[in-house]
């Protein structure tokens, strides 16, 4: 998105065209121009702390840019409060099911280095920081960990000719959150720190954690999964990333449900939630990967994809691990870190 410069705008794209033209023939293209601004690319301008105004006319995404005097290079995650920092859907044009490119820029995988096996989904949650469910990468803690990356901006996996291209990112560290239990699935939330910070593009960017209550069971929020995993329990994984809309369900529903399979001593956790409908689910392939929920026009991650009984069976929901349920062993872990690299 680029602002225009209002009455006249055309006028002032015409002369920024002309003055940054000259500004490039004579070496001085880091000079400000008339408009007291300089022109740039649209990412570069928001990752520079600027505020981008018009655009300038060398490409389709050269902007006017603003950049304040005591500005601070900001990766991935802009803080300044005018600039929206995560959560920036893509545009879709296809039918629910199939995503389109760039769409869910957050969705990661995570990969065995060596030979690029797929192990599970994930989402970039900070520009060093991505989130996975535990039972995924627990058999890596430690110096195991040197065999994970993870690969960002992806959506066919089949093809390596893709306009936008992915990058890969090794992992140097896995962190389990300390609760986790492997045989029930209890804190079933992991976060992966990657070697060098990602850098926010058309295909790349960061989903927004939710706050506590953010979002109320059984809400009518607009949510999807995604990933690459089955579709249904009798087909292959997909190779393009796809999306399932699911509706939330209540914890008390959600419980009976899983009682009725796994029996009436059952409890399902609070840091537990469900969502799913019949034909409308998470599948084999799918842990780890993001639910995520709209909210003023920002997309959130409710849940990480944990277990299921089957996919889009009837009533029988998908269980995701909650994600506001950790957000203070998020914020700890993440925050601890980024002030001690």
């Amino acid at each position: 998105m680029v602002w225009w410069c209002g009455v006249g705008g055309g006028r002032a794209v015409t002369l920024l065209y002309h003055l940054v033209l000259a500004q490039v023939i004579l070496g001085q293209s880091d000079l400000k121009n008339e408009f007291g601004c300089h022109c740039m690319e649209y990412w570069t301008c928001i990752t520079s702390g600027g505020t981008p105004y018009s655009y300038c006319g060398l490409s389709a995404s050269s902007v006017c840019c603003f950049v304040p005097l005591n500005a601070i290079p900001i990766g991935i995650l802009p803080q300044l409060p005018h600039v929206k920092p995560c959560g920036t859907k893509g545009a879709d044009t296809s039918k629910d099911g199939t995503a389109e490119m760039s769409e869910w820029p957050w969705h990661a995988a995570i990969l065995e280095r060596s030979q690029d096996l797929y192990v599970c989904g994930a989402s970039l949650l900070h520009e060093t920081w991505v989130l996975t469910a535990a039972h995924c990468v627990d058999d890596y803690v430690g110096g195991d960990r040197e065999v994970l990356k993870v690969r960002l901006g992806e959506y066919d996996v089949s093809t390596t000719a893709e306009p936008l291209k992915h990058e890969e990112f090794p992992v140097a560290q896995v962190v389990i959150h300390p609760q986790f239990d492997n045989r029930t699935l209890v804190s079933d939330i992991a976060l992966l720190r990657l070697e060098r910070p990602a850098r926010r593009k058309a295909n790349i960017d960061a989903v927004c954690m939710p706050k506590e209550n953010d979002f109320t069971e059984g809400s009518s929020a607009r949510c999807y999964v995604t990933g690459w995993g089955r579709k249904d329990e009798a087909s292959e994984h997909s190779v393009v990333l796809k999306e399932i809309k699911v509706p939330l369900w209540t914890h008390p529903s959600c419980q009976t449900a899983l009682r009725d399979q796994f029996g009436p001593g059952y409890t399902l956790p609070p840091t537990a939630l469900c969502a799913g409908a019949e034909g409308r689910d998470a599948c084999d392939g799918d842990g780890g990967g993001p639910l995520v929920c709209e909210k003023e026009q920002h997309w959130y991650q409710v849940g990480v994809v944990s277990f299921g009984i089957g996919c889009g069976r009837r009533n029988i929901p998908g269980v995701y691990t909650r994600v506001d349920a950790f957000q203070d062993w998020i914020k700890e872990t993440i925050g601890i870190h980024h002030e001690h690299p």
